[in-house]
């Protein structure tokens, strides 16, 4: 190791090292030449594109947050699982947590991507009531297309981080601004129509996950069971309950009734405010 003659040994295997500084010396050195070689081969690793044989290298957050968009859509946001995502991707179900941190940064990515698809327009129509009608019929559009995203954000107190959700938010109170509210009653009536809309779109997921059965079919299977419950309860209302009230009941008509009855309550208050 350090170039000087070594004794030769009287018994055992000959020796390689004349001391033991040297020998500690030779041990250091190849300790330092591991590290290296595994530094290189760690970024040849890394900057080597992979072959199509590892799917992984096209993955990116987009492709991660699209697949658990499509299972949703199909099966329902309780389908949503990495191992899903993972089978959809032909990737590892761990190889997805490079992307995304955990399954509450996932739905936060769904929901946002799903309101961004459907921006509001700037600076949008004349008149504040033109603007929140239009702002909850974009915000109902995306329910309808995608019934899961009212779970994600009607069953909590603690709404998503996603800030194209937030956007609704913040046209709608400046759609609003100007009018004599103050900003913390702005912020209760932004909420409130967004809250609306948001419970009002609850039973389309409902509805998706049983597709293949219409709400008139369930009805009509169900009628013994009502008229049963109908003549042993007291229920003099529901009693007159008959088709042009069930279609009343469907969620796109008591979407479109409690939209307007909102805004005639925001105008009586802007008319107080004023």
């Amino acid at each position: 190791m350090c170039g000087r003659t070594l004794r030769p040994a009287e018994r055992g295997r000959p020796p390689r090292y004349c001391s033991r500084a040297c020998r500690a010396r030779a041990y250091r050195i190849r300790v330092a030449e591991h590290s290296t070689a595994g530094v290189q081969g760690e970024a040849r690793r890394t900057a080597e594109p992979t072959g199509a044989g590892h799917p992984e290298a096209a993955l990116d957050r987009s492709l991660v947050v699209r697949a658990a968009i499509e299972i949703a859509d199909q099966e329902g946001v309780a389908a949503v699982s990495m191992r899903r995502i993972a089978t959809r991707l032909d990737a590892g179900a761990m190889s997805l947590y490079r992307y995304v941190a955990s399954r509450e940064e996932l739905n936060d990515l769904m929901v946002d991507t799903v309101f961004g698809e459907r921006p509001l327009p700037e600076p949008g129509p004349d008149g504040w009531r033109a603007r929140l009608e239009l702002s909850a019929r974009e915000e109902w559009a995306i329910y309808r297309d995608h019934p899961w995203v009212s779970h994600l954000v009607a069953v909590t107190t603690r709404p998503p981080v996603a800030p194209n959700l937030m956007a609704y938010t913040d046209w709608r109170m400046r759609a609003l601004q100007g009018h004599g509210l103050d900003f913390t009653t702005m912020v209760q009536v932004a909420i409130m129509i967004g809250t609306y809309l948001q419970s009002a779109a609850v039973p389309l997921a409902h509805e998706a996950l049983v597709a293949r059965t219409t709400r008139q079919q369930w009805a009509d299977a169900r009628q013994g069971a009502v008229d049963q419950t109908l003549r042993a309860a007291r229920l003099p209302m529901i009693s007159e309950f008959g088709p042009e009230a069930f279609e009343a009941s469907e969620p796109e008509n008591v979407f479109e009734f409690g939209l307007h009855r909102m805004l005639d309550g925001i105008a009586a208050l802007l008319a107080s405010a004023e």
